[in-house]
């Protein structure tokens, strides 16, 4: 019996020991706390008449205060209501407070008098006008700071140390106005992996105002192609008094450079003159740690030169980290003056994540100085009837920034012509930007196509700079019109007079503008049935004006 009674005070322990220990971890309820553990924020203040209301509308839970009275010896009547149904009234002097505690939701309020001015006529004894400023108080919750601090902003994996790892602490303060209890910090790290940390850490409770111990953990360095931006939040729970979890979050950007970049340099002469040479370099350097293959580099010309080399502007290589290499040098010959920018020299290929990628170099400029002759000329009409005149016209520019003493001659005219008059040569210096010209006559003597030989310019300038150019060859043709005849009269007009009014026909028409600039070198002859259609309108002129 005595066993049996034992055993029976044995159990009765260890039933009353669990029933304890699941007591202890059942969680805590509203009411688990009382009002003197409440830790206070104002939320509002107001000055209130007689019969006058403040609402206090903290948390999305309304309160509404009302003055209902006031005593001759400083005490303010004050009522508290919500959801139409008065919760607490109380009589409160100057400096005193009242307290509602909600156990259901935790909203607490708690209602201040600040200031009661009761305003006694000395006379009557009356109060004239009371009032009183009531200061309202709700339950303080805990608020967390958080401050995210990195060596710096922006990582880039090709200068880092071979851990390449970036280092971030967490600093957590409690700015609000409660206790936070089983405070944690949860960090996202976005995708970088843990190098040394973790990324959730308890850090239990932390007063009002209280700083935790500073977190700090490590990451690796992401290795990518492009350049990212990582977003590191941390993210830091609480609970408050009510046990209400309470969350606060902060988040710092990160930038991460791309693991490899190829750094494209091209360097050229700055300044040349027309008679120099232009020298070009481009050199390619890998800057990343891992080695690129199959990479195509580009150059391209730039206008006002030309290649004095036989070289071509295209290579594909291969570059281990760190290496630099000397893709392309060659020399340009200027071919006019100017200010010229040189293209970017490209660089590609593609990359394990089958994407390609592109890098450009810089666009160095050149400065070509000199004269820059041009000679140009021009015809006043380019179909005329055979012994007519044709006016040409030599223009000349100096288009460089170096004056040049210039020299133009048309010595040569077509056969089948004879020169009439006007000048044949001009001497003279011209500067930048400057033009002259001359004129002579042709007299066209037969019937063809004829190219106006070029005119020739030969120049020199003070730095003994010197060329010769030569100008356009514009054609004219001279044919004899269709006759026209008209039947309803028995006369005909003057050949002269005909002659002339087709060409001003063609001359408004516009049908010989069109001629001025022709490739053929030599006078061109028709064909034989041509020249059959040509002898026969011939005949018929001549027999005309015989008659």
């Amino acid at each position: 019996m005595l066993r049996k009674a034992v055993s029976l005070r044995s159990i009765s322990l260890l039933v009353t020991s669990a029933l304890l220990i699941f007591l202890c971890l059942l969680p805590l309820t509203a009411s688990a706390y009382s009002i003197e553990d409440v830790e206070w924020e104002s939320t509002s203040s107001s000055t209130l008449h007689w019969g006058e209301t403040m609402t206090d509308d903290e948390n999305g839970d309304k309160y509404i205060i009302k003055v209902e009275d006031f005593t001759k010896d400083g005490y303010v009547h004050v009522s508290l209501t919500r959801n139409n149904e008065i919760k607490g009234f109380s009589f409160i002097h100057v400096g005193q407070s009242f307290e509602l505690r909600d156990e259901v939701d935790g909203q607490d309020i708690k209602v201040h008098a600040k200031k009661v001015t009761l305003n006694i006529d000395e006379w009557t004894g009356n109060m004239e006008n009371p009032s009183a400023e009531i200061e309202i108080y709700r339950r303080g919750l805990p608020e967390f700071e958080i401050t995210i601090d990195t060596e710096k902003d922006e990582f880039d994996p090709k200068t880092m140390s071979s851990l390449q790892e970036i280092t971030a602490t967490f600093s957590i303060e409690n700015i609000g106005y409660a206790e936070g209890k089983d405070t944690k910090l949860i960090i996202d790290s976005d995708g970088m992996e843990i190098a040394n940390g973790k990324l959730k850490y308890d850090i239990y409770s932390l007063e009002k105002d209280e700083v935790a111990e500073p977190i700090t953990v490590k990451f690796k360095a992401p290795q990518l192609w492009d350049e990212t931006e990582i977003d590191l939040k941390a993210t830091v729970e609480a609970k408050d008094i009510n046990n209400d979890l309470n969350e606060d979050s902060e988040t710092k950007t990160l930038t991460i450079e791309p693991k490899v970049e190829l750094i494209l340099t091209k360097s050229m002469t700055k300044e040349i003159y027309m008679d120099e040479t232009a020298h070009v370099l481009v050199t390619v350097r890998n800057s990343g740690k891992y080695t690129i293959n199959s990479v195509t580099i580009q150059d391209f010309m730039i206008d006002g030169v030309e290649l004095r080399d036989s070289i071509t502007l295209e290579k594909t290589l291969s570059f281990a980290p760190g290496e630099t290499k000397e893709v392309f040098s060659y020399s340009l010959k200027p071919i006019k003056e100017g200010t010229f920018t040189a293209p970017k020299a490209t660089a590609s290929f593609v990359a394990s994540n089958d994407k390609e990628y592109t890098y450009e170099s810089n666009g160095p400029k050149v400065t070509i100085n000199g004269p820059d002759i041009v000679i140009t000329q021009a015809l006043d009409k380019s179909i005329i009837q055979p012994e007519n005149e044709v006016k040409v016209t030599i223009t000349v520019k100096n288009e460089g920034n170096r004056d040049a003493s210039t020299r133009v001659i048309s010595t040569q005219f077509p056969e089948g012509t004879t020169f009439i008059s006007g000048d044949t040569i001009l001497d003279m210096v011209l500067g930048k930007d400057q033009s002259s010209s001359y004129t002579y006559i042709l007299k066209m003597n037969e019937l063809g196509i004829f190219k106006i030989p070029p005119a020739t310019a030969t120049f020199i300038d003070m730095e003994g700079f010197k060329g010769e150019k030569i100008s356009n060859m514009p054609s004219i043709t001279v044919e004899i019109p269709p006759e026209t005849v008209d039947t309803e009269t028995s006369g005909t007009s003057d050949s002269s007079d005909s002659s002339d009014t087709w060409a001003a026909s063609h001359s408004a028409s516009g049908n010989y503008g069109a001629n001025l600039e022709q490739t053929s070198e030599e006078k061109v002859q028709p064909g034989f049935g041509s020249l059959f259609a040509i002898a026969s309108i011939a005949g018929v002129y001549l027999l005309r004006r015989k008659n």
